[in-house]
């Protein structure tokens, strides 16, 4: 009887396993899926917007909306103080308190910061973002509808918080997909049929509405209504928790502040309008590749928020970095060697300029900033918060003072050597904190590195080759094939990716299996 009793539990925490699997799988490949239908989306509508408006208008653009990290003053770190606690107490009515008190919060500290934005509007346009006077009255009505719009994204993502916690994440991608397309798409259609960036702020707010009834309608079905119990004995406990740790979360994102926004408003100030279009350009390539992470890693908070085990966490982190590592050499590769031609077939303005700003944010961000998103999730699930308020703040340190130690001297190319050499020494710090609180270390392993090399002869050879074609498209198509294939058998035979990842993290999915049996 006994032993019975025990394979029955053995087989129920086997099948919570499975779901367990199935839902990080269908979460990061619902992430992925919005991210690419995204990345579509934003690489139609900017050629269209900088064809039609002009790079200074694109770059205005870029500047205004600054003020879509709003949230970075406002959020205090909830979201992710919500995520941990929710997934480490599970439906209940602490967590109903959570919540409640999360939403206080928030309306607390926005609704006033947004009033007091609106009635300063003309002069943190003039003033601080150094809006010319030409584009002034429609750069205040795009300020507006941003404004409201980011109002509106920080308390929903109160919503999602909880709905992330369920590990419900496909639900909140699928939301964040309608609002892209309308996003983007919105902004196309007024582009196109001759409006400016007035009208572009009207569709970027009727996005937004629609996101946040659509959360909010998602909320209710799968947590249910609010329902908190003894708030008045408990308000002020339970609000000291979520800030106790949310504020260092805060401080890291206060700080990260600095390092895109603050520094788009440094270029226009030292450099221009147009080296913040370039600027912009550079991070729209990067964050949609990044995102790509992001969206992959994303199911990892939650669960490694509720894992105890911390040999099994070290495992992940170490495993993940590697594997990451892995994924970004021939993403690099292809870039860099099909940039120029990307940009000569989607701009087809300033393609020098555009092209080195991509290829200096992008790859070394792909090769350095990603390997340090495992660590950084451990940090934040396991109350090591106030190290990523360390990572960013080195960050934001090397990448200001190098800009000013050299802009006077290399003009824009400054933007580029400030920001690498800000990447890496994130990457060294991550490698740190890996070493000190799960005791990761990385030995040089010849094999290894002979394999690695193998490969990127294999990459620089595909480059070289591409340029006996003519055309941009087929050199592109042709790179991108080429290194495709090259990196699915090369990974197989080189054993760099082997069975045990696949099942490790597709579990036994007989598909998945037999398709790399048979490379």
């Amino acid at each position: 009887m006994a032993i019975k009793k025990l394979k029955n539990i053995m087989v129920q925490e086997n099948k919570n396993l499975t779901i367990t699997k199935r839902n990080l799988i269908a979460n990061s490949l619902s992430g992925v899926i919005q991210l690419v239908i995204t990345a579509i989306l934003t690489f139609i509508c900017i050629p269209i917007f900088i064809q039609n408006l002009g790079t200074e208008l694109y770059g205005v653009f870029a500047i205004v909306s600054i003020i879509g990290n709003l949230n970075i003053f406002a959020n205090l770190g909830l979201n992710s103080a919500l995520i941990k606690y929710l997934s480490e107490q599970g439906k209940c009515n602490e967590s109903n308190n959570d919540i409640f008190v999360s939403l206080v919060i928030m309306c607390t500290i926005i609704i006033p910061i947004t009033v007091f934005a609106f009635i300063y509007r003309e002069f943190i346009l003039i003033n601080i973002l150094g809006i010319p006077l030409k584009h002034l009255v429609q750069s205040n009505i795009l300020y507006s509808n941003l404004l409201v719009s980011n109002m509106l994204l920080l308390i929903g993502q109160i919503f999602t918080a909880a709905l992330d916690s369920m590990q419900k994440i496909y639900l909140t991608n699928i939301t964040q997909l309608i609002y892209s397309i309308i996003y983007w798409g919105g902004i196309i259609i007024v582009v196109l049929i001759g409006h400016h960036l007035d009208w572009v702020g009207y569709a970027i707010f009727i996005a937004t509405m629609c996101w946040f009834f659509l959360i909010l309608i998602l909320f209710l079905k799968n947590w249910g209504t609010i329902k908190s119990t003894n708030l008045n004995e408990t308000f002020i406990a339970t609000a000291k928790k979520q800030l106790s740790f949310g504020v260092k979360v805060y401080l890291s994102g206060f700080i990260g502040f600095f390092n895109e926004p603050l520094f788009k408003i440094l270029i226009s100030n030292s450099l221009g309008l147009n080296v913040v279009a370039y600027f912009e350009i550079g991070l729209k390539i990067r964050g949609q590749l990044t995102g790509l992470f992001s969206k992959v890693l994303q199911p990892l908070y939650p669960y490694l928020s509720s894992l105890r085990d911390k040999q099994r966490i070290a495992f992940l982190v170490k495993d993940l970095t590697s594997k990451m590592f892995l994924f970004v050499l021939p993403v690099c590769a292809m870039l860099i060697i099909t940039c120029k031609d990307i940009v000569t077939l989607w701009l087809r303005v300033d393609i020098f300029n555009y092209s080195i700003f991509i290829v200096g944010l992008v790859v070394p961000y792909l090769i350095l900033s990603p390997l340090t998103l495992p660590i950084y999730t451990y940090l934040l699930a396991k109350d090591h918060p106030e190290r990523t308020i360390i990572i960013q703040s080195l960050s934001v340190i090397v990448n200001i003072l190098i800009f000013y130690l050299l802009f006077s001297y290399i003009g824009m190319i400054a933007v580029i050597i400030s920001n690498i050499l800000s990447y890496l020494a994130s990457y060294i710090l991550g490698l740190y904190y890996q070493s000190k609180y799960l005791n990761i270390k990385y030995k040089f392993k010849t094999s290894y590195a002979l394999r690695i090399l193998c490969l990127l002869i294999l990459f620089i050879v595909t480059g070289f080759t591409s340029i006996f074609f003519n055309n941009e498209f087929t050199r592109i198509l042709y790179t991108i094939i080429v290194l495709s294939v090259l990196v699915v058998l090369i990974y197989k035979r080189l054993k760099l990716i082997t069975l045990d990842d696949i099942k490790r993290y597709f579990g036994d999915n007989i598909l998945i299996i037999n398709i790399f049996n048979k490379i």
